[in-house]
């Protein structure tokens, strides 16, 4: 039976760089970028059959994301062995789905997790030290995520206290050049 190698790539909001002449955000590309590069420079991996999920424009702080679910179904199935982040925030903003994961499902289905610029290699980090380090991780990811949201909700209701209208012009009208200096 041949190996499978999954790589799962995230990105919770478009980066502002999508139009419709590119079909995917410049951070997916850099996540892909790294994680062949990763598999290029760790021979262990020829030879495997390598599948991408990807989903752009997805929250990591819940498990509700297309190619995510795809994955584990399969994950579940027993069809692939090996997956591979570019760092854990990727995999999930949430440290109950995480350590879930982490701790739980991928040792029972003896899936190995790579999370690259975390340093987690499943295969060799066996330590309690790295365990907790992973766990820590994924504490001041979740962190992270809601204390983004909290700093943009304080934002848009400071815009609203002063009059600020912050979206885009109605059609047919432009925003002054006031609000877009404003804005950056």
């Amino acid at each position: 039976m041949a190996n499978n190698l999954a790589y799962y790539i995230r990105l919770s909001l478009a980066d502002g760089d999508l139009g419709t002449f590119k079909d995917e955000s410049n951070s997916v590309k850099n996540q892909r970028d790294l994680i062949l590069k990763y598999m290029d420079t760790h021979p262990e991996f020829s030879g495997w059959n390598i599948h991408e999920f990807v989903d752009d424009g997805y929250t990591g702080t819940n498990d509700e994301r297309p190619d995510f679910q795809r994955l584990m179904e399969l994950t579940r199935q027993g069809q692939i062995q090996c997956i591979i982040v570019k760092d854990l925030s990727r995999f999930a903003r949430n440290y109950i789905i995480t350590g879930d994961y982490l701790e739980q499902v991928f040792p029972f289905l003896g899936v190995r997790f790579i999370a690259i610029n975390d340093g987690y290699d499943s295969a060799s980090s066996t330590t309690v030290e790295d365990n907790m380090s992973m766990v820590l991780k994924s504490v001041l990811n979740a962190y992270y995520s809601k204390d983004i949201a909290r700093k943009i909700t304080s934002a848009f209701h400071q815009r609203m206290r002063q009059g600020t209208y912050k979206g885009p012009a109605p059609f047919g009208y432009l925003r002054s050049k006031e609000e877009i200096a404003f804005e950056i």
